[in-house]
């Protein structure tokens, strides 16, 4: 059975870096190009992961792992980010992410990564 991975940016060449990366291993892939249509399908418990963009117009990422952790407490989730400001604090007190990668990352960060948290 393939684990189901939903990726969640507004930037739509890193939705298909991600998508490419993980495609190649057997995943099935779902993207979201905004904060609202991430949390639109990351509450509806089909995903083992969510892959979340901190920096999203309409609603942010912070908001929508959040979210997203309330009503799919197993769900493993990775936040994202290019800014450099998150380095330090990446997520704002309350929020809870499973991984937590800054761009530009390598294929493989993000598939081990993965592969890890929802290891069976």
């Amino acid at each position: 059975m393939s684990k189901k991975v939903l990726i969640a940016d507004d930037e739509e060449l890193v939705r298909n870096y991600v998508r490419r990366a993980l495609a190649g291993r057997g995943w099935e892939v779902a993207e979201a190009a905004n904060g609202a249509e991430a949390l639109r399908l990351a509450v509806t418990g089909a995903f083992d992961a969510l892959v979340c963009d901190l920096k999203m117009p309409d609603l942010r990422g912070e908001e929508v792992i959040k979210r997203a952790r309330q009503a799919c407490p197993a769900l493993k989730i990775v936040a994202i980010t290019g800014s450099v400001s998150d380095i330090k604090a990446p997520l704002a007190p309350g929020v809870q992410a499973d991984g937590f990668l800054i761009k530009p990352f390598g294929i493989d960060e993000i598939r081990d990564l993965l592969e890890k948290l929802t290891k069976a």
